[in-house]
Parts: C-alpha cells; structure tokens; sequence
C-alpha cells in the first residue's frame, strides 16, 4: 500500500502542484490551445495536487494557504482556474488542518511583499531584461524563506517542497517559452 503522505509522495505532490499550476495559467493568459475546458481541468488538478500538500503537513499546509492568500490581494486569482485551485486548497485546509498563525503570518508577508515586488516588475516596469529580471523570474522568495525555516527548526520536507514547486513551475514556464508561449 502506497502512503500518501510520505516524503516522496509529498514531493511529488510539490512538483505536480507547481506543473499544473503553470499549464493552468499558460491556457487562459499565454496562448496554449488544446481540450474545450483544459484550463479548468488543470485549475482543478492543480488544486488537487495543492490540497494534497496541505493535508501532508501542518507547516507546508499553512505556507501554501499564506502563499495562496497573498495571491488574493496581488490580484493573481485573475481566472476561473485560478479561483477553482484556490477553493480546493482552502477548502483541505479549513477541514483538517489548525492554523500555525505564526508560521502563516511570517510567509504570508513574504510572499506579499516579494510577490509584489515581483509583479511591480513584471506589470509597472515591464522589465524584460536584466539581472532584476533574472532574480525576479526565479521567484527565489519561495525557497529561501523555508530553506531558513529549516535551518532554524528542521523539517527539511518543507524546503524540498517548496524547491521542486519552484523548479517545476519554473522549468514549465521556461519549456512553454521555447515553444512560443511566453
């Protein structure tokens, strides 16, 4: 029998959410044509694979919550893909997991404020080259803050989680914009 929640199965679920995720968004604001509703089915897959890391871990369930609420006020829940991800995650959360409101509010502002640094880049300054642009796109401010966590309190799976996310999202967007979908 396959534990759902082990070390490998929670990364996987990590990389999963962090495709999905950007395949999500490449229908609706990039251009990728494919199934009548394929946005939402990504939207809804990757709020399965996003629920899936909330109901794992306590730690990781708070961060993707802060992570997802701080998209709220950036405005990136801007589809119906988006918002179908969002009501799955937090509706895991809401039913299984008790708020760390310590854990919550610290990731919570990091990702405020870096995310929104990230978009004033992308949607005010239209930057699109330059060392700025590199760092921003790297959206370092996922796995420093828990690599830092880490080293403080251990729990390394919350790093490697939200590493491969990264990664997994990143690497998506960068395959997507060697076919055409920038």
């Amino acid at each position: 029998m396959i534990d759902l929640f082990s070390m490998p199965m929670i990364l996987l679920y990590a990389i999963l959410y962090g495709t999905t995720m950007k395949i999500a968004d490449l229908f609706n604001e990039h251009g990728l044509k494919s199934a009548k509703y394929a946005d939402l089915f990504f939207g809804v897959m990757s709020g399965i694979f996003g629920a899936m890391l909330v109901l794992s871990n306590n730690i990781i369930a708070n961060i993707v919550l802060a992570m997802n609420i701080a998209f709220i006020l950036r405005r990136r829940i801007d589809r119906i893909n988006h918002a179908l991800s969002l009501s799955i995650i937090a509706i895991a959360f809401l039913i299984s997991i008790p708020i760390n409101i310590a854990v919550f509010l610290a990731f919570y502002f990091i990702f405020l404020i870096f995310g929104g640094l990230k978009d004033y880049v992308d949607d005010v300054m239209k930057k699109k080259k330059g060392l700025l642009v590199k760092l921003n796109e790297a959206m370092l401010y996922y796995p420093i803050p828990t690599f830092i966590y880490c080293m403080l309190y251990g729990n390394w799976i919350v790093f490697y989680a939200f590493l491969l996310f990264m990664l997994s999202y990143n690497l998506t967007k960068y395959y997507a914009a060697k076919h055409g979908y920038d």
